[in-house]
């Protein structure tokens, strides 16, 4: 059978290796696991819109007033050529590429007050400082630039804004990132102002002590039609007709104040994915994780260049497509735990995601073959608006090879579908819990998003597949704390309880050496010949020591 691929499917796989393999019946998780699950929650901190949109606001009024005299009339010009273009507009393994990255000619900024190329100063009344450049980059939707050296005094900071009326920082210190090397955040214009400001006073060691060079740019130019304000009918936010608007009916128990559209830089390229907010079970904090997909992000040095939009949506059923996004956003992520295992990455923002925005609760009960069971879904595809998608778990199709039933999940569109962009998108089960994260499409002809079941299946990571990689952060307080949590007259009823011996984590118990129980020491010690190390035959995961048997391969994991 031709397989073809969707184009973001996971970057591990080639399109001339995917073919139906037999469907199985391999249980899709260690058996005897406590199901475990959390609530959904609502989000405490973080502003709201208006409190974005007002402090946005005066922040663009603050730089404009203090920009120096002649800083717009010789830009840095940044331009696309004809291969950068031909490289957004030709598919590519996922995940979707929206822009591209241009290396400049290096301002190096090494103390202010001598000639400044590439930008301008001037001292300011109140005895400080400023000192501003423009980058122009024609046919940017979107700009973020890229500093390194990064170095200020106290009382400087630096900003990025356009002269629409975006603005973001302070980046002040050694950088956001804490090492002198960031991404901005994106200002959504073809023209963006870098300036630096001192609000005084200040004195000359300070103005030779502001360090920093820039060295590229990142142009958002996504491959789409998406006009501003024009009607969805003629332009679906480039849509295929078979994409389903969010705002249209009722999109429960997808929760839309839960997801975020992604965008990153990596290497030579721009990137988006979706994500959602995922709770754990510690009710007394709060804790801003984050569930996408390992195909999505996997690396620290991307991670830390992430950028979530929350809210991103049409403001009614069909209604215009919006703006570029102008609501509350994050920008840095910490990978907590990822694998191509179940293509799942869980990370943890670095700012309190928006006021009104929720976590999503989530449940590890295996449902890869549960036949006809419901899933939802809330997705920004296209770099654009979120859409909304039904399907039903499909437990007797034929399996794509390296994507075994159990470890994914497959289901058929029911209503709406899926497309570039909507890679990393949380899978919900009818009671609103989190079940796993799209990975991509099995078929026949995925290029076609909207063919549908019969020819092609939705394949989401499936949470209860890799749920032991993530319990510590969803579930922290899960497991046994004490001896007395284990009951000999009970098998091991929890992941940490072994033997009546209570373990904080796997670790402990042994299983990083290839060990599950608590006489082990290594890996050859004898008492650990009862379960499979990785690599062993197994045909259930009770053979493994990790509890986990691949069900294609049929060896221990």
């Amino acid at each position: 059978m031709r397989k073809a691929v969707r184009r973001y499917w996971s970057v591990v796989l080639g399109v001339g290796t995917l073919v139906f393999a037999a469907a199985t019946a391999t249980a899709d998780s260690p058996t005897g696991r406590a199901v475990a699950r959390a609530a959904p929650q609502a989000t405490v901190g973080g502003l709201t819109v208006a409190e974005y949109l007002g402090r946005q606001g005066e922040l663009h009024a603050r730089l404009t007033a203090a920009m120096p005299a002649g800083a717009l009339d010789t830009p840095v010009r940044v331009e696309l050529t004809q291969q950068d273009l031909d490289d957004l507009a030709t598919p590519t393994a996922p995940p979707l590429r929206i822009g591209v990255v241009k290396s400049i000619r290096p301002v190096n900024v090494a103390g202010l007050g001598r000639g400044q190329a590439g930008g301008v100063f001037e001292e300011t009344q109140d005895s400080g400082f400023t000192w501003a450049m423009t980058i122009s980059s024609p046919g940017a939707e979107g700009i973020r630039v890229h500093v390194r050296n990064f170095s200020l005094p106290d009382g400087a900071a630096m900003y990025i804004f356009t002269p629409e009326g975006s603005a973001q920082g302070p980046y002040q210190g050694v950088g956001r990132n804490g090492d002198g090397e960031f991404w901005t955040h994106t200002v959504f214009s073809e023209t963006a102002v870098i300036q630096v400001r001192h609000d005084g006073p200040a004195t000359a060691q300070d103005k030779a002590n502001v360090r920093f060079v820039i060295d590229s740019v990142g142009h958002i130019r996504p491959d789409r039609p998406h006009p501003v304000q024009q009607d969805w009918p003629q332009d679906r936010c480039g849509n295929e007709d078979c994409v389903l608007d969010a705002n249209c009916g009722s999109v429960a128990p997808a929760n839309q104040d839960a997801i975020a559209k992604m965008e990153w830089i990596a290497g030579a390229f721009i990137y988006t994915c979706t994500g959602g907010l995922i709770a754990d079970t510690d009710g007394s904090t709060q804790r801003n994780l984050f569930l996408t997909a390992n195909h999505c992000i996997s690396k620290t040095k991307d991670a830390k260049n992430v950028e979530t939009y929350f809210f991103y949506w049409t403001t009614s059923c069909n209604g215009e497509c919006p703006p570029w996004p102008s609501t509350p956003h994050t920008i840095g992520t910490t990978i907590l735990a990822t694998s191509r295992d179940g293509d799942f990455s869980l990370l943890e923002l670095w700012e309190d995601p928006p006021s009104g925005t929720a976590f999503l609760g989530w449940n590890n009960t295996p449902i890869a073959y549960t036949n006809g069971a419901d899933l939802y879904r809330v997705s920004n595809p296209n770099y654009g608006p979120q859409v909304y998608s039904h399907h039903e778990v499909d437990a007797d199709t034929g399996t794509c090879t390296g994507l075994p039933r159990g470890e994914f999940i497959y289901s058929a569109d029911v209503e709406g579908a899926t497309d570039g962009g909507s890679s990393g998108a949380p899978v919900v089960n009818s009671a609103g819990e989190i079940v796993g994260q799209l990975y991509g499409c099995c078929g026949y002809d995925c290029a076609d998003v909207c063919a549908g079941a019969g020819t092609n299946w939705t394949v989401d990571g499936a949470l209860a597949y890799y749920y032991d990689s993530v319990a510590e952060f969803l579930d922290p307080d899960g497991g046994c704390t004490s001896p007395a949590d284990c009951d000999d007259s009970e098998p091991c009823t929890d992941d940490t309880c072994v033997d009546g011996t209570c373990y904080n984590t796997w670790a402990a118990c042994g299983l990083s050496d290839g060990c599950c129980g608590p006489e082990c020491s290594s890996a050859n010690d004898p008492d650990c010949a009862e379960c499979g190390l990785k690599g062993d035959p197994c045909t259930t995961g009770e053979d493994c020591c990790s509890g986990l048997c691949h069900p294609v391969q049929g060896t221990c994991k």
